[in-house]
């Protein structure tokens, strides 16, 4: 796996047209990892780990207006308790 930093994306964002590896992107000053590129060949293997992450953050955003709501009727909730 490579590593790459935030402000070597930011001087040529056309690195990303060359790499054919997994990345890591990482801010060198800090050294923390803020993100993954996975090149879109690798597609297939992790189209249904995608999905699985866009549907727990679509629950938690939910689930966090439906804390917020003045609403006493539960049916804003409804359904988001169950696996899709």
């Amino acid at each position: 796996m490579i590593q790459i930093g935030i402000a070597e994306l930011n001087k040529t964002p056309s690195i990303i047209d060359n790499i054919k590896d997994i990345a890591t992107i990482v801010n060198k000053k800090t050294k923390d990892v803020k993100g993954y590129f996975i090149p879109v060949e690798y597609e297939k293997y992790i189209e249904n780990i995608i999905k699985e992450i866009e549907y727990k953050r679509f629950l938690q955003r939910n689930q966090s207006l439906a804390k917020y709501s003045n609403n006493e009727d539960e049916t804003i909730l409804d359904g988001l308790d169950e696996e899709y």
